[in-house]
């Protein structure tokens, strides 16, 4: 995974180790771990078409409004409800087809679509809250889905992409050390060039090993980084993923 950045630490030692001044050995070590999501987040929207882009923005309201009364009966708290409101006013080109006893013909016309919804947070451990609050709102003709998945307590499984991290980087020196004829000596500094990320792992095969959360990674070490194959993730998944740059001390 990390051959190129091995392979360039190791000749940088040897280097140094040629010239009797090799003290140190700094290397990367990268650590992840997958969590289940501790939050669900459903959004339900509610969509009306209409000639009057007043008259279905009302409607939609209305319709929204008793979805919303439906969802609270069946156990949903406003509170858990997303403060905002998303909306999107659309012209559409409506067509239907119109028989009468011989012939049929498609009927166009411009009619304005208003789109309203609103997103529900959940714990992801009441499932048979997701699945009525899913249930009640497309019982009123609403659409719901489950939206996204979050990590709101992270600090375990922070704590232990750490601590791989500094695994990895100690098995990464050991090697290098050893390769380079140097004896590894005590731990002598630990950076953590940017907190641990949290992100949702892509399905299939990332060609460019482009994560989520690391498409903005344009440092050297993270630029070094192999090619890696993916497995498809179970629903509700995420990666916590941390990297640590640690120096040690080596001795002949």
């Amino acid at each position: 995974m990390k051959a190129m950045l091995i392979l360039l630490s190791l000749l940088i030692l040897m280097l140094s180790g040629a010239a009797e001044e090799a003290s140190t050995l700094t290397v990367i070590g990268e650590g992840e771990v997958s969590v289940p999501a501790d939050t669900i987040y459903v959004t339900v929207s509610v969509t009306t078409d209409d000639d009057n882009v007043t008259l279905a923005s009302i409607k939609n309201d209305e319709s929204l409004e008793r979805t919303m009364e439906a969802l609270v009966d069946a156990g949903v708290k406003r509170d858990d409800v997303q403060s905002g409101r998303g909306r999107s006013v659309q012209r559409i080109t409506a067509r239907s087809r119109v028989c009468d006893n011989s012939t049929c013909v498609i009927v166009a016309e411009n009619v304005s679509r208003v789109t309203d919804q609103v997103t529900i947070r959940f714990d992801a451990k009441d499932d048979g809250m997701i699945n009525r609050t899913i249930e009640a709102a497309r019982a009123e003709g609403a659409e719901a889905v489950i939206s996204g998945y979050a990590l709101e307590d992270a600090s375990e499984a922070v704590a232990e992409a750490r601590q791989r991290a500094i695994g990895d980087a100690e098995d990464d020196a050991e090697d290098l050390a050893s390769a380079a004829g140097f004896h590894l000596g005590k731990r002598l500094e630990i950076f953590e060039p940017s907190c641990p990320a949290v992100y949702q792992q892509p399905a299939g095969f990332d060609p460019l090993d482009l994560g989520m959360m690391d498409i903005f990674d344009f440092s050297w070490a993270g630029m070094l980084g192999g090619l890696e194959e993916e497995t498809s993730p179970e629903p509700g998944m995420l990666v916590v993923r941390s990297k640590v740059v640690v120096t040690y001390e080596v001795s002949n």
